[in-house]
């Protein structure tokens, strides 16, 4: 495992596939199909719920650090965290304002296009955002806290969440990981949970990457 412990990399990986992935099916989405519309919504208000989440951990454990070494230094990201909640939020309501429409609402197109080209906005802004989180807080955190400090941080970010949230972190993290980041993060889990959970998400690991990923991965942990 590596001894720089980087509190961002992992889930922003994770969270950067799933927008980019949001924007696709927004983009060929039949939006006359009202199952397809259901499907999207439903991914959405999931992602919504994980992003509150994410920002209460963060502020929680990482910004209560950083406002201790740094006066002021988390007041900027919370401010981003209150205006991505309201963003996301306008979001939401405006794509249940285009499933609420009937089918042959003459403007669905161009409310749906809208839709695409808003979640492209928010995109930029979030990305911003957690940039500024990797290329700025977390060197500033590398400075003045020491590596046991870091991992404390890391350890209650996990362990502060409920099994199913540390799931679905998972299943949205690991498959844009790259193969040694996967080792670091099987290896945390390792640390952090039981034997049987960590079974758990050994399988689940098989499961969501494709045959050779799971093989390289087996061979990289070692006896399990």
């Amino acid at each position: 495992m590596s001894s720089q412990i980087d509190l961002y990399r992992d889930i922003h990986k994770g969270q950067r596939r799933r927008f980019f992935n949001i924007a696709t099916q927004a983009g060929i989405l039949d939006y006359s199909d009202p199952k397809a519309l259901d499907t999207l919504y439903d991914e959405l208000y999931a992602f919504r719920e994980h992003m509150r989440l994410h920002a209460h951990v963060e502020e929680e454990f990482i910004h209560t650090v950083l406002s201790q070494r740094v006066p002021g230094g988390a007041r900027q990201l919370e401010e981003d965290h209150r205006a991505i909640h309201q963003e996301f939020d306008d979001l939401i309501a405006h794509f249940d304002g285009i499933r609420a429409k009937p089918v042959d609402f003459e403007k669905r197109g161009e409310l749906a296009l809208e839709f695409y080209r808003a979640w492209s906005r928010f995109i930029a802004f979030y990305f911003m955002h957690i940039n500024r989180e990797e290329e700025q807080i977390m060197p500033v955190l590398w400075k003045l806290c020491t590596v046991k400090e870091l991992f404390e941080i890391h350890k209650l970010m996990i362990t502060s969440q409920k099994q199913e949230e540390l799931v679905e972190d998972f299943e949205m993290i690991l498959p844009n990981a790259n193969l040694q980041e996967r080792v670091e993060i099987l290896g945390m889990l390792r640390v952090l949970t039981s034997p049987e959970v960590y079974q758990e998400f050994l399988k689940l690991a098989e499961r969501i990457l494709e045959p050779n990923e799971w093989a390289n991965l087996k061979t990289e942990l070692g006896p399990t």
